[in-house]
């Protein structure tokens, strides 16, 4: 059985997300095979026998039409039975093309896999299915930190891969592109998710306290953090949408999850409550996020989080 894994980069970088897809595709695949495309590829793949690349100016960005065309190019040289990518935004938006494209059945943003079946949040997370899907080709594209990378080290074979793309691909094409900082890691891609809500009070206490802690676990624990925000806090202009965690946010399933000043309302709980980990604070006993918490602290934040920064820092 054969996997196809789409590898999706950012101004030639691969991201995180697509190394855990190849992690992923060992558990359904025997051979795992990629296709990159970009701008300046890095060429530091592990994991799969074959990685087929297309060089392209124009997809420095990723665009969906024209990179659904070369993954088709690819799948016709190998005739994979799985075609998989990362749930990340662009994967969502890729593999419902390339489903439409291949006539094939999709399954996306799941978070399991056990005994052939496929473990899927419905009802905001309140349900979990078990689902077999099956055809002769399908599309899987895995929740974003649901699966490790893989620890094959093989390095595969590059294949420069020629596919001619009409112009009418790039119809549709960035108009401005706002880079975040090194530092400003997405929610869905963090080992460590910092979020705060309503409790803090104000945008002074989240945009003073939040990176604050952020950046003590980062130092502390070396991993990726990231910081998030419940509705409420985003609503009030605390810090903009992207960091919305939530049903009208982003879904997230990092190894720790801090809800600070969090309720944990069912919207919220929906976009984290896959999350490894999840500790919370704060000073309502009767919260609905306490339901939910592997660790909770009864208190107002301002007399925990100085000290955690503190202990943290080794101070």
């Amino acid at each position: 059985m054969k996997a196809l894994v789409f590898v999706e980069t950012v101004k030639g970088k691969v991201k995180e997300a697509s190394l855990e897809a190849i992690g992923f595709a060992h558990m359904v695949a025997d051979e795992v095979v990629a296709v990159v495309v970009g701008k300046g590829v890095e060429k530091n793949l592990k994991g799969v026998k074959k990685a087929y690349v297309y060089e392209n100016d124009r997809l420095e960005i990723p665009l969906s039409a024209p990179i659904a065309k070369v993954v088709e190019e690819a799948q016709k040289k190998e005739g994979a039975k799985y075609i998989i990518l990362s749930a990340t935004p662009f994967g969502k938006e890729l593999g419902g093309r390339l489903a439409a494209l291949f006539n094939a059945p999709i399954l996306d943003d799941f978070t399991g896999y056990e005994d052939g079946l496929f473990v899927k949040g419905f009802y905001s997370n309140k349900v979990f299915a078990h689902i077999k899907i099956d055809g002769d080709m399908v599309v899987l594209s895995p929740r974003p930190k649901a699966f490790k990378p893989t620890d094959n080290q093989t390095e595969p074979e590059y294949v420069d891969l020629s596919v001619e793309l009409d112009d009418s691909l790039f119809a549709a094409h960035p108009v401005e592109i706002k880079e975040k900082s090194p530092e400003d890691i997405d929610v869905t891609e963090a080992d460590i998710v910092v979020s705060g809500g309503r409790g803090m009070g104000s945008a002074e206490n989240y945009q003073k306290w939040i990176p604050a802690l952020k950046d003590a676990l980062a130092k502390a624990t070396g991993m990726k953090v990231a910081y998030g925000a419940s509705r409420a806090a985003v609503d009030a202009g605390w810090v903009d949408h992207s960091h919305q965690v939530g049903q009208t946010g982003k879904t997230v399933s990092p190894l720790v999850y801090f809800a600070i000043g969090i309720s944990g309302a069912i919207q919220h709980q929906a976009g984290m409550r896959t999350s490894k980990t999840i500790i919370a604070i704060n000073k309502d006993p009767e919260a609905p996020i306490f339901g939910l918490a592997d660790y909770g602290i009864v208190a107002k934040w301002e007399d925990v989080l100085p000290e955690l920064i503190e202990k943290l820092k080794g101070e």
